[in-house]
């Protein structure tokens, strides 16, 4: 029987250790944390929870457009609520992600791992240091923020995404430094809640990785929540004891004074403290490297997750930490990145699969494509959610579908459709006669790819 050791226990670690364990392997799991990684517990579900709750206010607040009308005109947050909520949340998922280590017999140590040699880990734990030797070794420790070199995360007011979350009170001001999926989710989150957010994004636009149309959306929306946006801008200087900041600016240099900063301005790599260079496994502050069967310059190690780069997504992470076990497990397989949905949980959402139009036309030259406007779709009137749209591309040869964005109600839903578009390799002709269900959002999809062929009815 392969042992195999695993080191993190977030959504690339223990899915590759329940993985190997139902592959009949003895598994041994180090996380020195909670388990579920950052994305179960200061990250995906915790912003997501908040996210809701500022959904739900934002919905309270437009009851009198459904014909609900409210005897008071105030609406109350409990706050302090929907932190418990967030928090009973967390903890109902965590005491899942146990039970299934439990249930496929996974030896879990709650400590620190570096690598002692190509074949051993120390492992600090509450009980003191111990030895783990193993025949596969698979790393998935993890990302953590990138600070400001100015501004390190050293206290109450310079804050990273993790510490944004868990705020005593909803701050009266927040400015925001990174206008990329973390800083515009947090800027959704407390500015409906009635905080004042300022966003400063060095590019030219807010969400730099979506095409510039689809931005525009969310840009408008959080303008219109009283959002101060400020693109092609940087920070120049933070004064910590003084809460202030210099910012550059298309305006000139202007000064914030927040009650808190978050600096959002991405995610690197968690190498610091392995003692990589003791294993022989090659790596750079870009990550560890791998190929495409996860595995690092050491045969028997293999890595997945955000600690080999790439996309910092919980989802890729699961993908890949199924790959890494099965090949540690002695199969045979590779990372497949075809068809890897973005999903930004902002109001209004944005999704994306494949190709942006950017960088489809690089690709392909003259492409086809397709949009269907929400405010031609009856669900999203109903909804009041008639901003946005959903934008198809497709390829000139074999009329292939090679892109999907979406902007606008539900769409980290609805782009679980393009995915399998795109995972199927399915063109537009094989949609031609499909029957869209009606009234519905999904309708917007299929008259987006319809309108490619001048098909569409709706539109």
């Amino acid at each position: 029987m392969t042992t195999i050791a695993i080191i993190g226990g977030g959504p690339a670690g223990y899915v590759a250790a329940i993985t190997a364990a139902r592959q009949g392997q003895k598994v041994t799991l180090i996380e020195e944390g909670p388990l579920g990684g950052v994305c179960l517990n200061e990250g995906c579900m915790p912003t997501k929870a908040l996210l809701e709750s500022a959904a739900v206010l934002e919905k309270v607040q437009q009851a009198a457009e459904f014909g609900i009308r409210r005897s008071s005109p105030y609406v109350e947050i409990d706050w302090a609520y929907v932190q418990l909520r967030k928090e009973k949340i967390i903890r109902t998922l965590a005491s899942g992600v146990k039970h299934l280590i439990k249930k496929n017999q996974i030896e879990l140590v709650n400590g620190k791992a570096r690598f002692n040699d190509p074949h051993s880990l120390w492992v600090t734990t509450a009980e003191g240091e111990r030895i783990i030797r193993a025949d596969k070794f698979i790393i998935a420790a993890g990302s953590e923020p990138v600070s400001l070199p100015f501004a390190p995360f050293a206290g109450e007011w310079v804050i990273h995404s993790g510490q944004a979350l868990a705020l005593s009170v909803i701050p009266a001001t927040m400015l925001i430094i990174g206008g990329g999926v973390i800083g515009c989710e947090f800027a959704s989150i407390y500015s409906r809640m009635g905080t004042k957010v300022s966003i400063i994004e060095m590019a030219d636009q807010l969400l730099p990785g979506e095409d510039p149309d689809i931005a525009a959306v969310l840009h408008e929306k959080l303008k219109a929540d009283g959002v101060s946006i400020y693109t092609s801008a940087s920070a120049k200087k933070v004064e910590a004891e003084k809460k202030k900041v210099m910012a550059e600016t298309a305006q000139g240099i202007r000064q914030f004074s927040p009650d808190c900063l978050l600096v959002a301005i991405g995610r690197k790599p968690r190498v610091a403290g392995l003692q990589l260079e003791n294993s022989g496994v090659a790596y750079s502050k870009a990550g560890i490297e791998v190929n495409s069967q996860m595995q690092t310059s050491q045969p028997h190690i293999y890595a997945c997750g955000d600690i080999v780069g790439g996309s910092q997504l919980a989802h890729v992470a699961f993908h890949e930490g199924t790959v890494a076990a099965l090949n540690a497990c002695g199969e045979a397989v590779h990372a497949d990145y075809r068809a890897v949905p973005r999903c930004i949980y902002t109001s209004p959402e944005i999704a994306g699969v494949g190709l942006t139009e950017k960088q489809a036309r690089a690709q392909y030259g003259d492409i086809k494509v397709g949009e269907c406007a929400f405010s031609a779709n009856g669900k999203s009137l109903i909804l009041n959610e008639a901003a946005g749209k959903v934008k198809v591309l497709i390829e000139p040869q074999y009329n292939e579908i090679i892109g999907l964005s979406i902007v606008g109600p539900h769409a980290t839903e609805l782009i679980g459709q393009g995915t399998v578009m795109i995972h199927g390799e399915m063109t537009a002709d094989s949609l031609e006669r499909l029957i869209a269900a009606h009234p519905s959002v999904s309708e917007a999809i299929y008259e987006a790819v319809a309108s490619t062929a001048g098909q569409a009815v709706h539109i």
